[in-house]
C-alpha cells in the first residue's frame, strides 16, 4: 500500500508543473482534499489520507475541508449533515459522544477513519492554505452550533500558522464571533449580498460562491475593493477552465488533479 501510495506522489508530481502564467495568480484548492463525491478517488473526501495527498501535490496551494463539532466539543472533519450514508455509524455528529466517533469509519475502499480536527498536522504543509468550512446546521435536533463554543474549541488547537488558515463562515451571524480572531470568508449563493455584507464589515476578507453564481465582472468587482473571492463547484475540465477566465483568487475544485492539468494549458 505505501509502495502504490509513493508511485501515485511520483506520478502526480511527474505531470504536475509550475503552473500557467496566464493563471499563475489563481490558488489551486482542493475541495474535502482530492475532491468532493468522486468515484474514482483513491481516499474518502475529508480523510487524513486524501488531505495529505491533496497537500503533497505540486500545483495545490491547499484544501478546504468541512468541519462539525460533536456533544463533547470536539471539531470533526465530515461533510455531510448524517452520518448514514458514507460512514459505519449513524445520525449526526452534534449528537455524538468523541468516543462513540473514534470509532467510526467511512464505508470506503481502505475504511478510512473519521478524522478529528486536530489530527491534521497544520505545521506540516505551511506553505499551504487550509479552509475549514464550519457547519453550524445540526440536521438531527433541527438546530445551530453554539457559535462560540466552535470558537473556543478552534482556539485550543492553538494553531501556529493562522495566517494560511481560513474559515468559510455560512451566516452574517456568525461572522462578529470569529472575525476578531480568525481570517473569515462569507459563504453564500447571491452575490448581491456577498457585495453587500463585504461593504459593511471591513474585516471580512472575502467571499466563496458557487462558480454558477458569479462572473468575471463581479468577481472584479470585488477584487477592487481588496477583497477575496474563492469559487467552488467545478468537475470537468470545462467546468474548470471556465472558472479559471474569471480570474478569481482561487478556485475550490471537486477534481483537484483536473485543476492542476487545465491551470498549465
Amino acid at each position: 500500500m505505501r509502495c502504490s501510495l509513493l508511485l501515485l506522489l511520483f506520478g502526480l508530481t511527474l505531470f504536475s508543473c509550475q503552473k500557467g502564467k496566464k493563471y499563475v495568480e489563481i490558488e489551486v484548492i482542493g475541495h474535502a482534499g482530492m475532491g468532493l463525491k468522486m468515484s474514482n478517488s483513491i481516499y474518502h473526501e475529508n480523510s487524513l489520507e486524501s488531505i495529505e495527498l491533496a497537500l503533497s501535490i505540486a500545483g495545490s496551494d491547499g484544501v478546504e475541508i468541512d468541519v462539525q463539532q460533536d456533544k463533547n466539543g470536539t471539531l470533526w472533519l465530515f461533510h455531510d449533515e448524517k452520518l448514514d450514508e458514507t460512514t459505519t455509524a449513524s445520525g449526526c455528529i452534534a449528537d455524538k459522544l468523541t468516543s462513540e466517533l473514534e470509532k467510526v469509519r467511512y464505508k470506503s475502499l481502505h475504511k478510512e477513519k473519521l478524522v478529528k480536527l486536530s489530527d491534521l498536522n497544520f505545521e506540516k504543509f505551511q506553505t499551504k492554505r487550509i479552509f475549514l468550512d464550519l457547519r453550524f446546521y445540526q440536521s438531527c435536533s433541527q438546530s445551530y452550533a453554539d457559535g462560540l463554543k466552535v470558537k473556543n474549541a478552534l482556539l485550543d488547537l492553538q494553531i501556529q500558522t493562522k495566517d494560511k488558515l481560513y474559515l468559510i463562515i455560512p451566516s452574517g451571524n456568525y461572522l462578529p464571533i470569529f472575525e476578531s480572531d480568525f481570517k473569515v470568508l462569507y459563504a453564500n449563493d447571491n452575490f448581491e449580498s456577498c457585495l453587500s455584507l463585504l461593504n459593511q464589515d471591513t474585516l471580512v476578507d472575502g467571499i466563496v460562491i458557487r462558480n454558477q453564481n458569479i462572473n468575471s465582472s463581479q468577481i472584479q468587482t470585488v477584487k477592487s475593493i481588496n477583497k477575496k473571492v474563492y469559487i467552488f463547484e467545478m468537475r470537468s475540465p470545462k467546468g474548470i477552465k471556465s472558472a479559471l477566465r474569471k480570474h478569481p483568487s482561487g478556485i475550490i475544485s471537486d477534481d483537484l488533479r483536473a485543476a492542476i492539468i487545465q491551470c498549465e494549458k
